[in-house]
């Protein structure tokens, strides 16, 4: 499971899918039902939400139910299938799975269970247009995280209620909480935490024609966006490169607001364009490395099939390889019957004939025991199940009994049995009543 995290981490999904598969198999083996869980979860991040989607919420219902009362991992596991199907824009199941969640959140009573259930809540509300049932699960979060809340915390509710104002048209709402957002996030030391708003603020200015203050915040915006996709790639090299074309970039916007300076605006239009080529060979490497995890997984399935399928064909072959064996056995006994029979009506060595066929059918053993031997594979368990259900019959009963499931009639069943017809009436009857009294 370390392992798995560390690929998932570095990005590596399909190293990490098929490291998590390996967990939840000696999860299995080992009977741990929670690690069995949390892979199930993983991998279901790992597929994607628009992957396979029977197999995501199979995958989460099974992590769900494996998480058992660990309640705040069970909550996180709706959660992460509320989101899915809101994603996809289907609110109503949603809204069902998370409304399970924030029953689980409540019985674990992690602060922080709650506050992801009430932040998906707003979230899909915002998504699905209702901004007032978004805006009272919004406030529903920051009550939960008014006693031990971080800055963090208090700049996405800023952010958040101010998007949600700005979508219904409330501007001077909008505008009050995009204010708060502006004052706080310009007390805090630019982070990887705080970049995405000067993004939000920049539009806001823009929106309020305050093309200045929205220049100021963009530049911010784009070198936050730069730093964090170097830092992603780990080039120190680039990094340094960037450092530089940010200096750039932020005199070109300033001298643009006093004098026009085209070599700069030049040199800023070019390092756009590049760094444009860059994000866009970026977006290109991810969607084939997606892809490929996507191919991966169904080739790993469809392997899967071919080797079940296969085990299934030879385990037919095998079966149909024993009835041939066991029907060419029988038709060659049958032969030798035959063939001794024949010689037994042409010749005139009747009785030595006769012990030859007798000794190829009994052997040296009991003819009665032949007989049974047949009865047994002919009817499974009957002789055991007779014993327990008729022990009062006796042993003559017992093989009148056995005897009527070859359909013999009275002489023949005589014959067999060394007596008479009449004793073979009495011994029938007999054997019904003990075993109607039974």
């Amino acid at each position: 499971m370390e392992n798995a995290y560390v690929q998932l981490d570095s990005g590596n999904k399909v190293e990490a899918m098929r490291l998590f598969k390996e967990a939840e198999h000696y999860g299995h083996i080992a009977n741990q039902t929670l690690t069995v869980a949390h892979a199930r979860y993983h991998i279901a991040q790992c597929i994607g939400y628009y992957a396979d989607k029977k197999e995501v919420v199979s995958l989460l219902k099974a992590a769900a139910e494996g998480f058992g009362e660990d309640y705040a991992d069970r909550a996180e596991a709706l959660r992460e299938l509320g989101d899915f199907y809101q994603l996809h824009k289907q609110f109503d199941s949603a809204a069902y799975y998370l409304d399970q969640a924030m029953t689980y959140a409540d019985q674990s009573g992690s602060t922080e269970a709650k506050r992801n259930v009430l932040s998906a809540f707003h979230a899909m509300y915002f998504n699905a247009g209702d901004y007032e049932k978004s805006a009272e699960y919004l406030n529903r979060f920051w009550q939960t995280a008014i006693t031990d809340g971080d800055d963090n915390l208090l700049m996405y509710y800023y952010h958040d209620m101010g998007n949600i104002y700005f979508e219904s048209g409330n501007l001077d709402s909008a505008d009050y909480y995009y204010s708060r957002l502006e004052e706080l996030v310009s007390q805090t030391e630019p982070n990887e935490d705080t970049w995405f708003y000067y993004g939000v603020l920049s539009d806001f200015a823009e929106e309020r024609g305050d093309y200045e203050t929205a220049c100021k915040y963009s530049c911010l915006y784009e070198e936050g966006s730069k730093l964090r996709e170097i830092e992603r790639q780990g080039n120190n090299l680039a990094l340094i490169s960037h450092k530089y074309d940010s200096e750039v970039m932020r005199n070109e916007l300033n001298q643009k607001i006093i004098i026009k300076q085209r070599v700069i605006v030049t040199v800023s239009l070019v390092a756009t364009l590049v760094l444009a080529a860059l994000l866009v060979s970026q977006i290109r490497l991810a969607r084939r490395r997606k892809r490929e995890a996507e191919i991966n997984a169904e080739l790993f399935r469809f392997k899967q099939q071919n080797q079940d399928l296969a085990q299934k064909h030879v385990e037919h072959e095998q079966i149909q390889q024993n009835y041939a064996d066991r029907l060419s056995d029988a038709l060659m006994r049958e032969q030798r019957i035959i063939l001794l029979l024949d010689n037994y009506l042409k010749s005139n060595k009747k009785a030595n004939l006769l012990k030859d066929l007798e000794t190829f059918v009994y052997g040296d053993k009991d003819h009665w025991e032949v007989m049974l031997a047949v009865v047994d594979q002919l009817y499974p368990d009957l002789m055991e199940t007779l014993q327990q259900k008729f022990p009062n019959l006796d042993e003559d009963e017992r093989k009148s009994y056995i005897l009527s499931f070859f359909k013999l009639s009275r002489q023949e069943e005589a014959d067999y049995l060394g007596t008479t017809v009449n004793m073979i009436d009495k011994l029938r009857g007999r054997r019904r009543k003990k075993m109607e009294e039974r």
